[in-house]
């Protein structure tokens, strides 16, 4: 079954609100073979959601909705949906019930604004949302259906996994889809194309590769799709094991892992526990590690060094290392690696220092560089590196990246 989803709000289009939402309802509808073939993104206006939506409706069976269901005169989805299918708005009981038990549950008094919540089109079903006040809805016409959610993210998100979900999973007649991915380093993008080339080529026609690269690694997603879930699931065992044999020890996962994810995984299995002592990166480092589940096991602590004073009094840096190799060289960060070792007791750490921009670079080291060490059990490694570029939140992320690609290659 192939579906469209449609993101409504002012916010998403002016980029003060990122959309979030159409990635995880693609992702969790992909696991019971639901194809997501677009994603329209339009303004809270009427006569725009009127139109995004008959066009959908005329490609596909299913569109899905999110946004603009709020109790406020900028949301007017739920009014233009009913307009659409021909409906009123009508009082819902189990709405407003719903309501009340969650505002009892949080202790707040409801206003007349929110109370209107509980009105909804008479020709919709009502999939009740027990975290919020605005429910989704259900529309059907002429054997098509359209699925409207809030926009709030949790809210969505708990209305796809208890009840979405399982509308699909009822039609029955949704294709088997099935992924396999590896994350693989040691190649450019473009070489590992050129390698698996004939890998690529033999694969039937049931079987797409596709390459999703970062710095330093790619992932390697095969992805099976079709109606025998037995012929499937045997090509897809048959092609694993072929790229498996072909890339070896160029694989750091064998599932769709973050870094950090793998990290933790690595820590986990050898019994070792981690620190960070960061610059540039401002803890970013340390907040991708407790993103991970799991990660209070390995995970001891951090220091965010930005100051030099810091490096020197916490650290244990040499201030004489600072002033002959500059507070950016692999001299400082290993020892700030070491530093943060012995502080936190642990047996590994990542230390950086970088020049993040869009300021403060020099010809010797522009803006885009940075020092990175990584410790582990009594040894260091450490690197120089610069990336061209000027965007500040763009290198931070590319150099917490890299630091967790250095730590990760060390333990492997």
């Amino acid at each position: 079954m192939k579906v469209e989803i449609i993101v409504i709000g002012d916010e998403l289009l002016i980029g003060q609100v990122t959309d979030t939402n159409s990635g995880y309802i693609a992702r969790k509808l992909n696991l019971v073979g639901v194809e997501v073939l677009r994603t329209t993104a339009i303004r809270d206006r009427a006569e725009e959601i009127i139109t995004a939506v008959e066009e959908s409706l005329l490609r596909v069976d299913t569109v899905i909705v999110t946004g603009g269901l709020g109790p406020t005169n900028d949301d007017i989805t739920k009014k233009t949906l009913c307009e659409i299918f021909g409906g009123e708005m009508i009082f819902s009981k189990a709405t407003q019930e719903s309501n009340d038990a969650l505002f009892a549950r949080l202790g707040k008094e409801m206003n007349s604004l929110t109370r209107s919540q509980a009105m909804v089109p008479d020709c919709c079903k009502v999939l009740p949302n027990p975290v919020g006040t605005a429910p989704g809805m259900l529309f059907k016409r002429d054997g098509k259906q359209l699925i409207s959610l809030p926009g709030v993210p949790y809210e969505m998100q708990k209305l796809i996994d208890d009840q979405v979900v399982h509308i699909f999973e009822n039609i029955g007649n949704t294709e088997k889809i099935f992924h396999s991915t590896r994350v693989v380093t040691g190649f450019t993008e473009s070489k590992l194309a050129i390698y698996l080339s004939e890998f690529e080529s033999s694969l039937p026609s049931s079987i797409k590769l596709a390459y999703l690269p970062k710095p330093n690694i790619i992932r390697l997603r095969l992805t099976a799709r079709g109606n025998n879930e037995e012929s499937l699931y045997c090509d897809m065992y048959q092609a694993t094991v072929r790229l498996d044999e072909l890339l070896k020890d160029n694989i750091i996962a064998y599932d769709d892992l973050t870094l950090e994810e793998i990290l933790i995984k690595l820590l986990q299995e050898k019994s070792y526990t981690i620190s960070t002592a960061e610059s540039c990166t401002g803890g970013g480092i340390a907040s991708k590690i407790t993103s991970v589940a799991g990660a209070s096991t390995v995970f001891m602590g951090g220091v965010v060094a930005y100051d030099n004073t810091i490096k020197t009094n916490i650290l244990g840096v040499e201030e004489e290392s600072i002033n002959v190799y500059g507070v950016v060289s692999t001299q400082v960060v290993e020892q700030m690696a070491k530093g943060v070792a012995d502080k936190f007791m642990t047996d590994c750490t990542i230390a950086t220092s970088g020049i993040a921009g869009p300021s403060g670079g020099s010809k010797q080291k522009p803006v885009g560089t940075i020092a990175i060490a990584v410790y582990c059990k009594g040894s260091v490694q450490s690197r120089l590196i610069t990336i061209p570029s000027v965007n500040r939140m763009r290198n931070v992320e590319r150099f917490i990246d890299l630091a967790l690609y250095d730590i990760i290659k060390m333990l492997i």
